[in-house]
């Protein structure tokens, strides 16, 4: 149950009466509109909009590695050592480690 029976009870009545108030507007002008009123809100984005957030660009959070494939762009770990940028290291190609895994358990 989410927040009790008196909640549920008008969510039906709160989304109709919401999705009436923003049909009509663009996100971004809903997001100004919230914004201006000092609302708390946030867009929900697909895998597509996370990836081209601006503000993952504006705080250089991606990174490339190699693969088998050729070169890839992945998120940086989200922990940060002063001076010292996270080693991005290869995927490696099927069967690589095989060895040095198997010899770890003998």
């Amino acid at each position: 149950m989410r927040g009790g029976a008196a909640v549920d009870h008008h969510d039906g009545e709160l989304t109709a009466e919401l999705e009436s108030c923003f049909a009509g507007h663009t996100a971004e002008g809903l997001i100004a509109l919230l914004d201006g009123a000092g609302i708390a809100n946030a867009r929900l984005r697909d895998i597509a909009g996370f990836a081209a957030h601006p503000q993952l660009e504006a705080r250089d959070r991606w990174g490339e590695f190699g693969s088998p494939v050729g070169p890839l762009r992945g998120l940086l770990p989200p922990v940060e050592v002063a001076d010292r940028r996270a080693p991005m290291r290869p995927v490696p190609t099927l069967g690589e480690h095989t060895e040095a895994v198997r010899a770890e358990f003998s």
